[in-house]
């Protein structure tokens, strides 16, 4: 494989337009680390470009997914979604 021993690193923009009264959620960004060695995806951490009360739901179910499943998995189900939304 090519990509085994490397350290895969990959920063993604979700725009989640998250509107509830006044309040609107920007972007979520997601900070992905793998190792594609240890087939085992490393934690990943996510912060919020905005202190929003409501955002914390958000990043709580981004938390719960990733205890459920690899990041590998989880990167491929995101884009999955996407190219649904866009067909």
């Amino acid at each position: 494989m090519l990509w085994r021993g490397l350290t895969q690193v990959t920063h993604i923009k979700l725009p989640l337009f998250f509107q509830t009264h006044t309040v609107q959620c920007g972007f979520l960004h997601v900070l992905f680390i793998s190792s594609l060695t240890q087939r085992a995806a490393l934690p990943f951490s996510l912060s919020l470009s905005l202190s929003v009360t409501h955002c914390g739901f958000i990043e709580y179910m981004f938390g719960l997914l990733n205890s459920w499943c690899s990041a590998s998995q989880l990167l491929l189900a995101l884009a999955q979604t996407a190219t649904n939304w866009l067909s």
